[in-house]
């Protein structure tokens, strides 16, 4: 899966794509087509269906538990 940027072993991403629900919860789909669930509580309802740029750290193979996020 492909990222703006990522620092070695920390595994810090920063993906940019569609936010959407999927079958696993808040998912954000990359012009890639890489799709990235993501872990966060609290999100603002009108991001969704939107692009958006998120950051996080990576929590598995396709989960990001996300520390920012904001439309793009």
């Amino acid at each position: 899966m492909n990222s703006s940027f990522s620092n070695g072993s920390n595994r810090r991403k920063r993906v940019s794509g569609v936010l959407n629900h999927g079958g696993r919860g808040l998912a954000i789909l990359t012009d890639a087509g890489d799709l990235w669930v993501i872990d966060l509580d609290d999100i603002d309802p009108d991001l969704i269906g939107r692009r958006v740029t998120a950051e996080g750290v990576q929590a598995g193979f396709d989960r990001l538990t996300i520390e920012w996020i904001g439309e793009s």
